[in-house]
């Protein structure tokens, strides 16, 4: 499965890229709408916050202390994407990268965890959005889309602890639903367009240990980014 999940990443990515290539051929396809994006984010790995669920976890004696809790930096994300109108709808699939910084902290007496993680977390996603185009009467050169699709995402998160912490391990696959909207309020005269996008995306689970245990409900993955997005014509 890894393999061919591997033979299938490269292939898109040789896709876009040459799709991206300044080849006269490329330059006259008018049945495809290629873009740049970038932007901030917050998420990535989605930590469990119920503590009920953990066998035997006890907070310190101040009551606004968990025995377990994160907390996350906002990030960046950058990425190519490619539209295929579809009748009055669209498309879209591309390749996106997101960074962002998360620290658990640990403070379990009754278990023996005290202590701090701090995880760096690289995302590489693939996106596949069916895009309602909205107001096309109403708004023709805003280019309104209203998004909804699946998303899988391959992770790459490097660690740092102090203090006494459970073991951990890290799914390299995760995979969801995203929603999101974006719009280009501006076009230039070339034809090209700037716009602005928002996305929203909940998938499974990235990060596992005695906190965050397969059986609970809530760990697993998500995020919301935003930012600009360039649409060449």
């Amino acid at each position: 499965m890894k393999k061919i999940f591997n033979t299938i990443l490269l292939s898109f990515c040789f896709l876009v890229l040459n799709s991206c290539s300044l080849s006269q051929k490329t330059a006259n396809d008018k049945s495809l709408k290629f873009s740049i994006q970038a932007g901030a984010n917050t998420g990535g790995i989605t930590e469990n916050t119920d503590m009920s669920a953990v066998p035997g976890a006890e907070a310190p004696s101040d009551a606004n202390v968990d025995a377990f809790s994160g907390a996350t930096r906002m990030g960046v994300n950058v990425g190519v994407h490619v539209n295929k109108p579809l009748k009055h709808n669209e498309v879209e699939t591309g390749i996106d990268y997101m960074y962002n910084e998360q620290t658990f902290t640990y403070a379990d007496a009754g278990n023996m965890y005290i202590g701090v993680r701090e995880l760096k977390v690289s995302q590489v996603m693939i996106p596949l959005t069916y895009n309602f185009v909205l107001f096309r009467k109403l708004l023709p050169g805003a280019d309104i889309q209203l998004k909804i699709g699946y998303l899988g995402q391959i992770n790459f998160i490097t660690t740092s602890k102090t203090g006494i912490l459970p073991e951990y391990s890290i799914n390299r696959w995760s995979n969801g639903a995203t929603f999101g909207i974006s719009a280009f309020p501006f076009q230039f005269e070339k034809g090209d367009k700037l716009g602005f996008y928002f996305d929203s995306y909940r998938g499974t689970q990235i990060y596992k240990d005695f906190y965050n245990q397969t059986s609970f409900e809530m760990p697993g993955s998500s995020f919301i980014k935003f930012g600009f997005k360039y649409q060449f014509k």
